[in-house]
């Protein structure tokens, strides 16, 4: 679905916010006056900064730095990416680090280094790198085009799904952000200016946009002399709070994409974006998308995996996931292979029918309980302290690098108290009624229809 992540390594990845984690591995930075997050609560620090301390048992500690996207810097913001983490790392002798440890998302753009606790400052002296002007020689900038260009040739030009789904993101959150490509298009990679990177890096790689977090085994007095050693930039900017740019769904409406190719699969894939009635807590609202996204791929009562593979064979497979936008916008996504004899049309048009079926007969209890004993893996087992505090040091590294601020311990330990067989089924509701839908047919075109 949505946040598309794009690596110096050529790793395309979609990040869902799921649980504790978004599939990100990063460690994020904030300049402002210094915050820490134990693995229970923010703890305020004298150091005239902002960081986020991930505390685990992890011996090896990481360090990130990110930086909020603005709207309109797709796709030459991956390009900057990649030109900015060669200035830094060509300055040292981690050349290993070269082609790696870059990312970015529809949202944000960071850096990332990892060592032993005694390598924090020049970690940090390496990462401060980042805030630096590019000075690369132009051809070299030029020649670094062109591996963005192989990096869109191997996640996107030889993948029906991936060309699919760039185009979904456009007309689903059309008139927002993360509408647009994060890697682009041949002919947006083509135009790329080494003149247009540097000024966008030089507006947007500033220490009071940065957020900075460190996640493992390494304490707050480690840090601060660290930060210290190694230089870190601080900034007149204090306590400035990041917010993410406000989500507004666009009008309902419907599209079909087909993408037909003789040698495919069928495939269809369907995706509607719905807006709540009220805002509910972000971290409530994954809690609760992912509870009903298990609920439905079930073969219980309320469940999809009945009417559409075992009690009719329409459905040779299918994968339901749903997942917040932000507080007040939810998505969900059908993807399936079609039964033999079966047009992608015909397992479209059952999946809706059941969808709206099972909303409009709501979920049983007893399929609710039993998927709520399941659901309680969903969160750490908070007696044991080593595994709680590595699941915190994920989930703060998720959030941090999406631009959102992370719960406590105590405040995330209260949302399995906020779900209820209600909820769900409400949440039901909205997701089965009208939306902004786009579907798409991949496959033999024999097949669509």
């Amino acid at each position: 679905m949505q946040s598309i992540l794009i690596m110096t390594s050529i790793v395309r990845i979609y990040t869902k916010h799921k649980g504790g984690l978004t599939t990100i591995f990063i460690v994020v930075i904030l300049i402002g006056s210094f915050f820490a997050l134990r693995s229970s609560a923010l703890f305020r620090s004298d150091y005239s900064g902002l960081y986020y301390l991930a505390k685990s048992p992890n011996k090896t500690i990481s360090a990130n730095v990110i930086f909020p996207a603005p709207t309109t810097s797709h796709p030459l913001l991956h390009y900057t990416e990649h030109l900015t983490w060669l200035n830094s790392i060509g300055k040292s002798k981690r050349s290993l680090d070269r082609h790696s440890n870059a990312w970015t998302s529809n949202y944000a753009v960071g850096y990332w280094l990892s060592g032993q606790p005694k390598d924090l400052p020049s970690i940090l002296k390496q990462l401060k790198g980042v805030f630096d002007p590019i000075t690369l020689p132009a051809s070299f900038a030029e020649g670094e085009r062109d591996i963005v260009m192989r990096e869109y040739d191997y996640s996107t030009k030889g993948s029906l799904t991936a060309q699919a789904a760039e185009a979904m993101d456009a007309f689903l959150y059309k008139g927002n952000g993360i509408a647009d490509s994060v890697i682009g298009t041949p002919s947006q990679i083509r135009s790329f200016k080494y003149e247009d990177a540097q000024a966008l890096h030089m507006a947007t790689h500033t220490p009071d946009k940065a957020r900075l977090l460190i996640t493992g085994d390494v304490t707050h007095r480690q840090i601060r002399s660290a930060l210290k050693q190694a230089g870190w930039p601080t900034s007149n900017a204090a306590n400035i709070k990041q917010t993410l740019p406000p989500f507004v769904l666009a009008e309902h409406e419907y599209d079909l994409l087909s993408y037909p190719d003789a040698n495919a699969a069928p495939l269809l894939i369907w995706r509607r974006a719905i807006a709540l009635p009220e805002p509910v807590s972000f971290d409530l609202l994954v809690a609760q998308t992912a509870l009903l996204q298990d609920i439905l791929t079930t073969n219980l009562p309320g469940g999809l995996a009945g009417p559409l593979r075992y009690d009719a064979t329409i459905a040779r497979y299918f994968n339901v996931q749903i997942d917040p936008i932000d507080d007040g916008n939810i998505e969900i996504e059908f993807s399936s292979s079609p039964d033999s004899g079966v047009t992608l049309t015909e397992l479209q048009t059952a999946f809706e029918a059941q969808l709206r079926a099972i909303a409009a007969q709501g979920i049983p209890k007893a399929t609710y309980d039993r998927v709520m004993v399941r659901f309680k893996e969903f969160w750490p087992d908070w007696l044991d302290k080593d595994k709680a505090a590595q699941w915190i040091a994920d989930y703060t590294v998720s959030r941090v690098s999406s631009l959102r601020e992370p719960l406590s311990e105590r405040d995330l330990k209260k949302l399995k108290n906020a779900l209820s067989l209600n909820t769900t089924n409400i949440l039901l509701t909205h997701l089965a009624g009208e939306g902004r839908v786009v579907a798409a047919f991949i496959g033999p075109e024999e097949t669509f229809k």
